[in-house]
């Protein structure tokens, strides 16, 4: 059972990355978050905690960049009807700290706004997990590069128009510009949409 994959950052798509350790590459599936964080460190060496799903008809991989958002990636797909991509989609809706106090508040319209979960399904996720938070995400909410708030942002707005989340996010991060400084969001879904043109997505 992989539990932490630590090696070089070989690529980085829509919905995973590529790890190569010892020379072996690792796919591993990450939240949108935690995408938009390795995407600009790409042929560095990163350290991933790892949760190992094994099925029938494949062993996959789901990375995270922190011990407390493996925890409560593993404690959402405790919840009934709540599956790996459900409980990356919820992960990537908000930083850590928020999502943990949302939870804890019963605040269901944050996990309700996951595309195929429904009022019920996040009210059951409150319901269950609200007092498994403890030691969970620090007190204080860290700052978050003004890029990728941007980037966040701008997939939002594509997801917002009928673009599947995979489609936003691999647009918006080949539209991101280089260098560290916050790219206008509108922009940014602008130049989205540019690649989405080119590359033929649909709606």
């Amino acid at each position: 059972m992989i539990a932490q994959l630590r090696g070089r950052l070989a690529s980085v798509e829509a919905d995973h990355v590529v790890v190569d350790a010892g020379g072996v590459g690792y796919q591993v599936f990450c939240n949108l978050r935690t995408s938009a964080l390795l995407h600009d460190v790409r042929d560095t060496e990163v350290t991933l905690y790892v949760h190992t799903s094994v099925s029938d008809d494949a062993i996959r991989l789901y990375g995270f960049a922190s011990r407390d958002e493996l925890r409560l990636f593993q404690l959402l797909i405790s919840v009934e009807r709540i599956g790996p991509k459900a409980a990356l989609g919820i992960l990537g809706r908000a930083q850590l700290p928020l999502l943990v106090r949302a939870i804890r508040g019963g605040d269901a319209a944050m996990v309700a706004q996951v595309p195929g979960i429904g009022p019920k399904t996040a009210e059951r996720v409150v319901l269950e997990l609200r007092d498994k938070l403890h030691g969970l995400a620090p007190s204080e909410i860290p700052a978050v590069p003004a890029q990728r708030q941007s980037a966040t942002a701008a997939v939002e707005g594509l997801v917002g128009l009928g673009y599947r989340e995979s489609e936003a996010r691999e647009a918006v991060a080949a539209a991101l510009p280089n260098g560290s400084a916050e790219p206008d969001v509108a922009e940014l879904v602008g130049a989205a949409l540019r690649h989405l043109d080119v590359t033929g997505a649909a709606r």
